[in-house]
């Protein structure tokens, strides 16, 4: 199964759906301004899932904290200045499979135009957050 869940994640991140770029890296970016809405991208149920079951087969213990499950990761997006999307970066948390996953949700949701600029950064980056709590 995690085998499986690591070969769809690659897949959706390869597949040419998206015109845009999606990465990953480290970094401060408290200083970019938010998406003027929908800076919270939300994880499916199925994406929840496949996070419990990484971490319970200690794939990823960065975001395993005691019993519970806490992820917390920013994700930029730089957009031309037409507002098209031209690249996705997911930070990076340490858990490869994991970024894999909140990449394509990230991907998914500016594919569907669910991601905007606020016009509040000239140079077209705009900052965004995945969130995850289990108790």
């Amino acid at each position: 199964m995690l085998v499986r869940l690591m070969m769809i994640s690659a897949a959706m991140l390869s597949a040419p759906l998206a015109a845009h770029s999606v990465e990953t890296a480290k970094g401060n970016w408290s200083e970019i301004p938010l998406l003027a809405r929908h800076h919270t991208v939300r994880l499916s149920d199925q994406a929840l899932a496949d996070i419990d079951m990484l971490v319970a087969a200690g794939k990823c213990s960065a975001i395993k904290k005691d019993k519970r499950i806490d992820l917390d990761m920013d994700f930029l997006v730089e957009f031309s200045r037409d507002n098209q999307i031209k690249r996705v970066i997911v930070e990076e948390i340490g858990c490869p499979e994991v970024e894999a996953i909140a990449a394509t949700a990230t991907s998914q949701a500016a594919d569907r135009g669910w991601l905007k600029p606020s016009g509040k950064n000239d140079a077209g980056w705009y900052r965004g957050s995945i969130t995850y709590l289990l108790k």
